[in-house]
């Protein structure tokens, strides 16, 4: 089997908290999965922040966001919550699955620790950041997809844990 079938397959099986499977959602319109390190995780909350001002736009587009989280249901959504972003579908994913069958790795210590990453840990924390509590692999890089008609038609594999897609442009499937 390919990659992409694999791709596809894990897509299939993959629920979200509406019940509904990542594919199944694909096919009505396009999906933003964002899959975040860890709610305790400063960057990821940079990332809350910025698809909560970026999310008229985003669905905007056509586009539905998907959160992916590796903690749980209960205490994602009150998370999200924080961001305005409760009513957004999720995937809690404890066992990574969609993690790594996305291809996402796993970090070094200078894509955790390195100096860019601790600059903008600083900038990040300043601007009302700060880190929490850590739930799920702390190690995990996150990752964000654009899913149509079952397949992932573009993604970004951040470089490091700071790492800032442009989620609208990744969102928009004439870009791809």
């Amino acid at each position: 089997m390919s990659a992409s079938s694999d791709a596809a397959e894990l897509l299939g099986l993959t629920r979200t908290s509406t019940g509904e499977s990542l594919a199944a959602l694909s096919e009505k319109s396009p999906v933003l999965l964002v899959l975040l390190r860890h709610e305790g995780c400063t960057f990821c909350r940079n990332a809350m922040s910025d698809i909560a001002r970026l999310r008229r736009q985003i669905e905007g587009a056509g586009t539905r966001i998907v959160l992916g989280h590796m903690g749980t249901t209960e205490d994602f959504a009150a998370f999200a919550e924080r961001y305005g972003l409760a009513d957004i579908a999720a995937v809690a994913d404890p066992a990574r699955t969609l993690y790594k069958g996305l291809g996402l790795r796993r970090a070094h210590m200078m894509q955790l620790i390195g100096p860019r990453v601790l600059c903008a840990w600083v900038r990040s924390t300043v601007a009302g950041h700060p880190p929490g509590t850590i739930k799920g692999d702390p190690l995990q890089l996150p990752g964000a997809f654009l899913l149509h008609h079952g397949q992932v038609i573009k993604r970004h594999s951040y470089s490091d844990a700071a790492d800032r897609p442009d989620y609208v442009t990744l969102a928009t499937p004439q870009a791809a």
